[in-house]
């Protein structure tokens, strides 16, 4: 029969731990960009204060639609 040599069994199974390793290296570095995000809102609510940061989003918000309007998307 036809059996796959030692050597593209070693390769395949290289070639699936390296994979795995950079799915893990990804969700990972994706937890720390959210939990770093979170940490940067959480102080610059508490640096520049709930309404007035409320009232940023708010108008950031607005000047979005606006744009969006304005260029017809």
């Amino acid at each position: 029969m036809n059996q796959p040599s030692d050597l593209a069994v070693v390769v395949r199974m290289a070639a699936m731990l390296a994979v795995a390793y950079v799915l893990a290296a990804l969700t990972l570095l994706g937890h720390v960009v959210v939990l770093v995000a979170g940490a940067l809102d959480a102080l610059a609510t508490s640096y520049v204060g709930l309404p007035r940061m409320s009232y940023l989003l708010h108008r950031f918000a607005e000047v979005v639609r606006e744009t969006a309007r304005e260029e017809g998307l």
